[in-house]
């Protein structure tokens, strides 16, 4: 059975650096209005846990962390 990714959305204030996430394959940061715009297809927790460690580690601030509903595939 293969491992599913689960998809989230996190938004962050300021303008996140691609590079900053580039040990994150399928993590893309997109900016808008309300600052950086981050998408993420992620194995696991614990590699969201590292996105948001790296995010922290940099000074970023969180506005959300949502994780998108399964789309039943």
């Amino acid at each position: 059975m293969p491992m599913t990714k689960a998809a989230y959305e996190i938004r962050a204030v300021g303008a996140v650096p691609s590079r900053l996430l580039e040990d994150f394959p399928g993590v893309t940061v997109t900016m808008d209005v309300m600052g950086s715009l981050i998408r993420a297809e992620l194995a696991d927790e614990a590699e969201l846990h590292g996105v948001l460690a790296a995010l922290s580690r940099e000074g970023f601030s969180l506005v959300d962390v949502r994780k998108e509903p399964d789309d039943g595939s």
